[in-house]
């Protein structure tokens, strides 16, 4: 630091033996790069001299200039201006600088009260949706049971009801998923601009510990410049009307949706006889009482009859001597990948809707680079391999895409892996009571609680739900963490049974595997959680499930795969 030079380790010896260099201070770089010892060249501290008067040293700040002179150009050519030595000048600076500091902190708190508020709005949003699901639901399924008690005179207006229904669901489901995109838009770009406005108040305060005096009042306007634009651009607020939603029920129709709140109208409510008005106003009340009490209770769901599955075919042979099929993940065209544990090797099966009594011959799929798969995962395009502590993503022809490192504890292990059809990608972890979330592209997006999560878990309609063989629940989270559902599935199943793989149907119905001695079963639950029955019996060691695209049931027995379809 005294003799303003960087040495390497021999000159450094040589610098300690010279009686005269033994007081000098060294640092090692390291020490510098962590910012325990601030360096500041001597050149910094070298005074400028004038440019005009090559003797003068720069000692006058000129105001009305905005620039550092000597005392001989002070007099001749800046005697009409305001003029103020260094020390104030700089102070002054400082001053202004720590005032946009201030501000520009001000900024960056209320972009954080941004987020927040929208994402209480995004809650807000998902709770008017799936309220304003079960009242129209509801009311189709009341105009459906008049209907139906004259079936041969009105069969004509069932058909146009239901046509009606599915038209008001279509279009709210598209206003739900266009305003689900503004708020994630908001957020995104709140989020960003934090982020930018961190990085910019770190750099300006880098620049204000290290830089010298006439730095500082050199960059004095851009700094400035900078920080008024932290300050003055605006906040990007979803309106709270879009968090509104609602269904009217008609007379005629079936009823009309409301997108924002509309003042009651008492001229025309004439017609509707007083003990529908009362009714309807009860329901309003009780929607209104339902809002604040959602996430304790589930949306009741509708009725549902047990259904009846029969074995397809089986597969046992797949050409090794021991085997353990843990996980199977179904790919386009009915062909399904399966995962051998023991061996480490991944398979397909294509399975055709003539092969009811011949089992489809296994292929072994050769992916260079796979060294100890744990998980699988299919989307419409892609296909997740969790190899070792990595997630590698492949295309169709089982090319490397991306890849990317999940955990942040170096021992943990991923334990499932799951994908949407927006390619958001889930991943639990063993032990860690935890569920990471992952754009396409590996970033995190949030980390969310799954208290005793086990080995198997699957995504369906902005929800994660999974199995605990600890606690034997079935578990339901939206994509913030938010609980939908946690059944218990003791009274269900078996005494010594535990719930293994989950997967949902294309109507959002539940399937659970339940590994038990000497055999398991298959049981069925509502996309409310509601347990509707055991749907297969004897289904061997059943570990995970998916479905194909035809809707059979696939079921990885550990020493075989089973096909379901249903009766």
């Amino acid at each position: 630091m005294d003799c303003d030079h960087f040495l390497c380790q021999e000159c450094q010896k040589a610098h300690k033996r010279m009686t005269v260099m033994k007081s000098h201070k060294i640092y090692t770089l390291a020490q510098l790069r962590s910012g325990e010892i601030v360096y500041k060249s001597k050149l910094r501290e070298e005074v400028p001299k004038c440019g005009k008067h090559p003797d003068q040293n720069l000692n006058v700040y000129c105001n009305s200039c905005e620039q550092v002179i000597c005392t001989t150009c002070s007099l001749l050519n800046h005697a009409k201006h305001s003029l103020t030595g260094l020390p104030e000048a700089v102070e002054k600076c400082k001053k202004k600088v720590t005032e946009m500091v201030q501000k520009s902190e001000s900024r960056k708190t209320e972009m954080s009260t941004t987020i927040e508020e929208t994402c209480k709005s995004r809650k807000e949003l998902d709770i008017m949706f799936a309220n304003t699901q079960k009242k129209i639901s509801k009311k189709a399924q009341q105009e459906l049971t008049k209907l139906q008690k004259e079936v041969a005179k009105i069969q004509k207006e069932i058909v146009k009801i239901q046509n009606e229904e599915q038209k008001l669901m279509n279009e709210m489901d598209r206003i739900y998923q266009d305003r689900v995109r503004t708020f994630e838009v908001a957020q995104a770009n709140s989020r960003k601009e934090v982020t930018q406005t961190e990085h910019k108040l770190e750099d300006v305060k880098q620049l204000m510990n290290q830089a010298s005096c006439y730095e500082i009042l050199k960059l004095q306007q851009k700094l400035l410049h900078n920080l008024s634009e932290l300050t003055g651009k605006q906040r990007q607020q979803v309106p709270d009307k879009l968090t509104f939603m609602d269904f009217e029920e008609g007379e005629r129709s079936l009823g009309r949706l409301i997108l924002k709140e509309e003042p009651k109208a008492a001229a025309k409510q004439s017609p509707r006889p007083r003990r529908s008005c009362m009714k309807y106003k009860r329901e309003l009340k009780t929607e209104e009482q339902s809002r604040g009490a959602a996430k304790q209770s589930p949306r009741p769901g509708k009725s549902y009859v047990i259904e009846k599955w029969e074995l397809k075919t089986e597969v046992k042979n797949f050409g090794l001597k021991l085997t353990f099929i843990s996980l199977v993940a179904a790919l386009s065209h009915n062909q399904i990948l399966v995962l051998d544990n023991l061996v480490n090797a991944l398979l397909t099966l294509s399975l055709t809707n003539s092969q009811c009594a011949t089992s489809p011959i296994p292929q072994r799929l050769q992916i260079n680079g796979l060294t100890n798969v744990r998980c699988i995962a299919v989307s419409k395009d892609k296909l997740l391999v969790v190899d070792g502590p990595k997630v590698k993503v492949f295309n169709k022809q089982h090319q490397l895409l991306n890849q990317f490192t999940p955990s942040r504890w170096s021992k943990s292990q991923q334990t499932c892996l799951a994908v949407d059809e927006n390619n958001l990608i889930a991943m639990g972890y063993d032990g860690k009571n935890e569920i990471s979330l992952h754009n396409p592209d590996g970033s995190l997006t949030r980390r969310l609680p799954a208290p005793f999560i086990g080995c198997y878990l699957t995504m369906y309609n902005h929800r994660i739900i999974y199995t605990s063989d600890v606690t034997k629940r079935l578990v339901c989270v939206d994509y913030y963490g938010a609980s939908v559902f946690s059944v218990d599935m003791t009274s269900n199943m078996q005494r010594d049974g535990l719930p293994s793989g989950v997967c949902c149907d294309s109507n959002g119905s539940i399937y659970v595997a339940v590994y038990g001695h000497p055999t398991g079963d298959i049981l069925h639950y509502s996309p409310d959680g509601k347990y509707i029955g055991c749907v297969i019996k004897r289904c061997d060691s059943p570990r995970g499930i998916t479905f194909t695209s035809d809707g059979d049931l696939v079921v990885a027995a550990e020493k075989s795969v089973k096909f379901y379809h249903r009766v």
